[in-house]
């Protein structure tokens, strides 16, 4: 009997799930409006950019071919061909400006994602207990860490340098830092990706969605448990109890900082 492939997109969705049933208290189910509301704008987001995928892969770069193709055709038929020096004439050069492009749209469908996590992580854990400041503001007072420095993860520094450069750099790989894929580029020569390397990288970013809800609530469930300080007189009549507490905040402390240690960028 012929298997069939597991669609992409419902193993992301079953992957978001499995995050938030870890939550206490929180119903996935329509009986639970918020929870339902939140958990519909992750999977948007998913679905979101694997339609833009699908559009710059299966329409707009098929598209292009098409128009370089009549391009060239016409350019041979031209009577004023033999006058144009076909050295200067770099047809593929409109396939690489639309990929180019398509890196910053891509990167602007990056920010509103993580937007939405920083909101949707705030508005979970609000429904679960009542806390104050952000988890956002938490996870930098805390561990230094910035959801928005693109450079902790390849993928994400790869997407935002690319878009940088095509904004600031007329699509030239100068944009500093560079990353180390880039480094030998040639610097008076514009960038270059091929369509399947920005499919491979459009699939990359939906499968790394998830891990950005994941690390925030990390952060969401260390700041429960350290706003809270856990008082000595409260735990009289269990002192092994009282000591279990602490060395459980402190072994999660340790793991979160170790953790924050692996994102941080390394500088060139």
């Amino acid at each position: 009997m012929k298997r069939h492939k597991q669609n992409k997109f419902d193993q992301l969705v079953e992957n978001l799930v499995k995050e938030f049933t870890k939550i206490p208290n929180f119903d996935l189910t329509q009986t639970d409006k918020v929870a339902n509301q939140i958990f519909n704008r992750a999977t948007f987001r998913i679905a979101d950019i694997s339609a833009y995928k699908d559009l710059v892969c299966s329409h707009f770069i098929p598209a292009t071919n098409k128009a370089i193709y009549k391009s060239k055709q016409d350019f041979k038929k031209s009577r004023y061909s033999s006058l144009l020096k076909t050295t200067h004439l770099d047809f593929h050069e409109t396939l690489h400006d639309t990929i180019r492009l398509s890196y910053v749209g891509l990167f602007h469908k990056l920010e509103n994602y993580i937007n939405d996590v920083i909101e949707i992580t705030d508005l979970i854990f609000k429904e679960v207990i009542e806390t104050e400041g952000t988890i956002e503001k938490w996870a930098k007072d805390n561990f230094n860490f910035n959801i928005k420095n693109w450079r902790q993860f390849y993928i994400t520094q790869k997407i935002n340098w690319i878009a940088n450069c095509v904004k600031h750099k007329d699509g030239l790989p100068i944009k500093e830092p560079i990353p180390f894929e880039f480094k030998y580029s040639d610097k008076n020569k514009r960038i270059e990706i091929s369509p399947e390397e920005f499919k491979k990288d459009c699939e990359i970013l939906i499968e790394f969605y998830p891990v950005y809800l994941q690390i925030m609530f990390i952060f969401a469930r260390h700041k429960i448990v350290f706003e809270k300080p856990i008082k000595k007189e409260d735990y009289k009549h269990s002192p092994d109890l009282y000591q279990k507490q602490l060395e459980s905040r402190n072994l999660m402390e340790e793991k979160i900082r170790n953790f924050i240690k692996l994102l941080n960028p390394i500088e060139d």
